[in-house]
């Protein structure tokens, strides 16, 4: 026997409207006009044969039971989007969808993942950047199936592996090294041009005060949307950048930049892949985490006995 339902837009309009009891706002939500929701909004009630809302000059009024309606249509809207989301994730289910900080993304995960597809030709990724962290609940809630991000290793309701620690130390090219004299001061970044990301804007005072350096101003210099510009900068001798460990050592082994200064600010933060626990039903997402961990173990190892120029001691991985 056919369903008797009245039209979809009738009644996605109604539930915007009656969950914010506002024709103004489920305009804004659902990218129309407000006389548009108006006149989806009179079908419906045609349809029923109920007035849903009571308009005066001044408010919005909704009735107890169309709040119920509304409720109800809230939770009928849930499951559909939700069942959209199983199909499509089965029609796609061979990409894993990676979420990844930009700087960590070009200077530590491009470079490596030829290896992963030499190892899985078939497996494909999409890869995406931020320059901020993802909310814990979007992981969640399974917009992306892995998530690699900084912190302290506590996101709640996610598994968290650390690949990387993200220790501070300041960067520049050999040039602009013998500026700052032979052997050098920490005090010569008085004078000296402190290239910095605006996405980590504290990353200079942080090692400054470790130094012991504090009566420095951090805020001197050139900011940058990005570390990746700051360290380019860096390179081509226009000033120092703080550097991010993990982020700068294939440079200062090439011999791109140099460590002017031997201290090295562990900050406590490092890298961690994240995921939801019902990601691991997707296939390819254990591979990818057993992968990169493995990677993660390969480079800590290779930390361990790294002797660098101008850094004295074992490098903090």
């Amino acid at each position: 026997m056919p369903r008797r339902m009245p039209p979809l837009n009738a009644l996605r309009a109604f539930e915007a409207a009656g969950r914010h009891v506002s024709f103004t706002k489920a305009a804004d939500e659902l990218l129309v006009t407000p006389g548009a929701v108006s006149r989806q909004i009179k079908q419906l009630e045609e349809f029923l044969g109920i007035e849903l809302f009571e308009r005066t000059s001044r408010d919005l009024r909704i009735s107890n039971e169309a709040r119920d309606f509304v409720a109800n249509l809230g939770s009928a809207f849930d499951q559909i989007e939700s069942a959209t989301r199983r199909v499509m994730g089965a029609q796609h289910g061979r990409s894993l969808r990676v979420q990844c900080a930009m700087t960590f993304t070009l200077r530590w995960l491009v470079p490596r993942l030829p290896l992963f597809h030499r190892l899985y030709p078939k497996r494909d990724i999409q890869l995406a950047t931020s320059l901020s962290p993802m909310p814990a609940s979007q992981i969640a809630l399974g917009d992306v199936d892995i998530a690699i991000q900084q912190g302290t290793g506590e996101w709640p309701g996610l598994f968290s592996h650390r690949l990387a620690g993200s220790a501070l130390i300041p960067v520049c090219s050999p040039s602009f090294a013998r500026n700052l004299g032979s052997p050098p001061a920490i005090s010569a970044l008085g004078e000296a041009t402190l290239l910095r990301s605006m996405v980590r804007p504290n990353d200079w005072r942080e090692w400054l005060d470790a130094a012991g350096a504090r009566k420095i101003d951090s805020e001197r210099g050139i900011e940058f949307e990005s570390s990746s510009l700051a360290y380019q900068s860096a390179m081509e001798g226009i000033g120092v950048a703080i550097g991010q460990m993990v982020l700068v050592v294939d440079d200062l082994v090439a011999g791109r930049l140099v460590a002017p200064f031997d201290f090295i600010h562990d900050n406590g933060y490092a890298y961690y892949l994240t995921y939801a626990e019902q990601a691991l039903e997707k296939p390819g997402v254990a591979e990818f985490r057993d992968w990169i961990l493995g990677q993660a173990a390969e480079y800590e190892a290779t930390l361990r006995t790294m002797r660098l120029p101008g850094v004295k001691g074992r490098v903090p991985a």
